[in-house]
């Protein structure tokens, strides 16, 4: 596995945010990157190397969409969940057999628990269809998910967890969920960030892991994630920057979750309303 040879130079950000990223150049013109903004969704194209250069980010595109905060407002049936599944759409191949739904982070620490929270809404279907003899399975996509869980617990990183699971069961494209990292506080719990390039788990707070991208394996791969971290201002021992949390962070992961595990049920699982398929996960 390769660790972050194509994404080194790239590491310096303590955001895993792109818009971030580019605000952060004062919103000037930068050569190789396209921004676009259109009803609170921003697009950032990073097209060329000297974009990705000019940004910090590899090239590919980078998609955060603003929604109402996750602390107060629970209700993800009032166009949010249509407008991310749409935009989760477009950065999938068109042409799609089967999909592997990796839940990347660590249950046991709230803000970085999204990954294996957002496993508890995924509708997994490929054992129903290879089973066949169920008469709707005929309506399913063939939908693997799982929690890597983390190097600590297990001995093994998330990027050669996946690129096993990967090898036997052939997906058409992997999905990888995990928490993120933001700069701003305005952001924490009322973004979420989808990518086509792939994601280093950890990357935004400075704990680099092996790269989850196309090139490592071998198919697309797309990334969502919420920001539920920002580093602060505050040095710890060491001179390390500190990370903090909203202190409603449950909230933010638990229903940050939900959202984005029903976004990819509803983009993959087209024979089925978006009612059906929350009382057969929710």
């Amino acid at each position: 596995m390769k660790k972050h040879k194509k994404w080194g130079r790239f590491l310096e950000n303590h955001t895993d945010l792109a818009v971030e990223c580019y605000e952060s150049k004062n919103k000037t013109k930068l050569e190789g990157v396209k921004v676009s903004e259109e009803n609170g969704v921003t697009t950032v194209e990073v097209l060329n190397e000297k974009g990705a250069q000019a940004i910090g980010k590899p090239v590919g595109r980078y998609v955060t969409c603003t929604v109402p905060s996750f602390v107060n407002d629970t209700d993800i049936f009032d166009g949010r969940l249509e407008r991310t599944a749409g935009i989760l759409k477009t950065l999938l191949p068109e042409k799609l057999s089967s999909v592997l739904v990796a839940c990347i982070g660590n249950h046991s620490i709230t803000a970085d628990a999204l990954g294996p929270k957002c496993r508890d809404y995924i509708l997994a279907t490929r054992h129903i269809i290879n089973d066949g003899t169920l008469d709707f399975s005929k309506k399913l996509m063939s939908v693997s998910a799982v929690a890597t869980g983390v190097l600590g617990d297990t001995g093994i990183e998330s990027a050669e967890f996946i690129k096993g699971l990967v090898n036997e069961v052939k997906p058409s494209c992997v999905i990888a969920v995990d928490a993120l990292a933001a700069s701003s506080p305005e952001r924490l719990g009322t973004t979420v960030q989808f990518s086509d390039t792939g994601i280093i788990p950890g990357s935004g707070v400075g704990n680099h892991r092996y790269e989850i991208s196309p090139s490592t394996l071998g198919i697309p791969v797309v990334s969502v994630g919420i920001p539920t971290v920002i580093s602060s201002s505050l040095l710890g021992s060491g001179g390390e920057p500190m990370f903090v949390t909203p202190r409603e962070i449950d909230r933010v992961t638990e229903q940050g979750a939900k959202l984005i595990g029903m976004s990819v049920n509803v983009c993959l699982q087209k024979g089925f309303s978006a009612q059906e398929l929350f009382s057969l996960v929710g």
